[in-house]
């Protein structure tokens, strides 16, 4: 626990506190008082060694820096204090103390008269306000110690940067170097009024009594959620689709802070919106008649399509860019107008490149034409950024764009309305509540998060062929688990006009597994 509020001095606020009382003022007040146990996600953590990669890349392009070693702050200040006085040109990780805030820079290049220029180092392709907010603060802080900042520079990542897979990543081409001192220098007295206000916070005796909202996931999900949804009377407003932060504002301006306290009747309310709250008032699922209509509209053949995907911040393979998703591993169930069931299946999660090999194969299963009926279509949308880049799969690239689909989730989302759905994006859970089947829960490969730890391990150096053998067979059981209760989403909410429920026997599969 740190300082306690009746102890006001020293109060220091370093960049993570800062965000925090960005985000919410009680998630400033819990962090500082009674901090959550935070188990990063296996993307959080390789995102931060992503982080960690690039600042040592970025470094590279200033020879004479010199690092500042300290990890405490106090410390760290102490040595950035005696490099200064050395007259070192540049400082990695330079400490500076304010009266109410700490800062640590990523790259401090040192001119003459205390002038100085920033460099922040960000895995993010696009200058964000954040990143601003914690510029303006590192300006505010160097001010309290007579530095004035000349210019402060964001390093992001370049999406317009091609990796040639084997090279190493040239710094001045990965990362894009983007001028924001007018932005940090606008912002600077509004940090400054900022952290009074959250050292304000923090002195409280208490914690602030506030709903929770939108900003409970934005930009990351707060540690104290389930903490504050648990304590809640009701459901948080965050379970009303649609939601936006003016709607919410308003509705938290007019003392209603749960689902269940929202009139169905208020203005301003969207279809989705009010069919939500119809059925938590009755507690009783809404299905509206144009599912099954649209269902029996499907071509035939039937694909029941999964897929899977990991992103990486740092490109792996030849014409791949930061931050594009490589596509490893499908499955399709299709039901033929006859009842015929035919499978095919593709998992390839070692270090050789997935993406010819996953559109090749998925495109010769599908060239049969007919629907292909998926949970969120972004596995398909997004093969679009594959057209350059694999450049001898164009055509399979193009088939598959082309291909007639029908996205289950966007259906379910404006036509079924059920008390206990929480959420569409979640499959396994929406198959436990709509089909009262909840094996998906037991398989933890349905999980993005698990899935990227199981492709990670299968990546790495010297990983055992029996490892990687493994690993793909739980990713295809998660894609086939997928597959079937896609099929059983549409027989039970197409109805008897549906495909038979009992159809013969598969035939084989007419794609390889890797």
């Amino acid at each position: 626990m740190n300082q306690p509020p009746d102890q006001p001095a020293p109060l220091r606020l370093d960049k993570h506190m800062f965000e925090a009382g960005q985000q919410c003022h009680k998630r400033l007040w819990l962090d500082w008082h009674a901090p959550a146990q935070e188990h990063p996600s296996a993307s959080r953590r390789e995102l931060s060694a992503v982080g960690d990669e690039l600042r040592d890349l970025a470094r590279t392009a200033f020879p004479k820096g010199v690092t500042i070693e300290a990890t405490d702050v106090d410390a760290a200040a102490s040595e950035t204090a005696a490099r200064l006085e050395e007259s070192a040109p540049v400082l990695f990780d330079a400490a500076f103390v304010g009266e109410g805030a700490v800062a640590r820079c990523d790259i401090l290049v040192v001119q003459k008269d205390k002038h100085v220029d920033l460099f922040e180092i960000k895995s993010g392709t696009k200058v964000k306000h954040r990143y601003v907010h914690d510029l303006a603060l590192q300006a505010a802080v160097l001010a309290e110690n007579g530095y004035v900042v000349q210019r402060a520079y964001l390093l992001h990542l370049n999406t317009n940067y091609e990796h040639r897979a084997g090279d190493a990543y040239p710094p001045m081409q990965l990362l894009r170097s983007s001028d924001v001192t007018a932005k940090v220098t606008k912002q600077r007295a509004n940090v400054e009024r900022k952290l009074q206000q959250l050292r304000g916070v923090v002195r409280s005796a208490a914690a602030p009594s506030l709903p929770m909202g939108t900003y409970c996931r934005s930009p990351f999900q707060c540690p104290h959620v389930a903490a504050c949804t648990e304590a809640m009377d009701g459901l948080p407003l965050t379970r009303l689709p649609e939601l936006t932060r003016q709607q919410e504002h308003q509705l938290h301006k007019a003392g209603i802070r749960a689902l269940g306290d929202v009139p169905p009747d208020r203005d301003g309310l969207t279809f989705r919106q009010r069919r939500t709250l119809q059925s938590h008032a009755n507690q009783a699922r809404i299905v509206e008649p144009f599912v099954k209509e649209e269902l029996h509209e499907c071509e035939r053949p039937l694909h029941f399509l999964a897929a899977f995907s990991a992103t990486d911040a740092m490109p792996r393979f030849d014409g791949q860019r930061p931050w594009q998703r490589t596509p490893f591993g499908w499955a399709v169930l299709t039901l033929h107008e006859d009842g015929r069931v035919e499978r095919g299946s593709y998992v390839q999660v070692d270090r050789d490149d997935p993406r010819a090999g996953f559109v090749k194969s998925l495109a010769r299963h599908l060239e049969q034409g007919g629907t292909a009926l998926v949970w969120g279509d972004e596995c398909l949308r997004e093969l679009r950024t594959l057209l350059d880049s694999i450049p001898g799969e164009k055509a399979s690239v193009r088939a598959l764009l082309g291909q007639d689909h029908l996205d289950l989730r966007a259906l379910f989302e404006s036509s079924v309305f059920d008390p206990e759905i929480y959420g569409y994006q979640d499959f396994p859970a929406l198959c436990a509540t709509l089909l009262g089947d909840a094996s998906g829960l037991e398989i933890e490969a349905l999980r993005a998060d698990v899935r990227f730890e199981l492709v990670q391990k299968a990546r790495a150096p010297r990983v055992r062929a029996t490892t990687k053998e493994k690993i793909a067979g739980v990713i295809l059981e998660a894609l086939e688990w997928q597959v079937e209760r896609l099929r059983t989403l549409f027989t039970e909410f197409a109805g008897p006009a549906g495909p038979a429920a009992a159809p013969p026997a598969d035939e084989p599969a007419d794609a390889s597994e890797g």
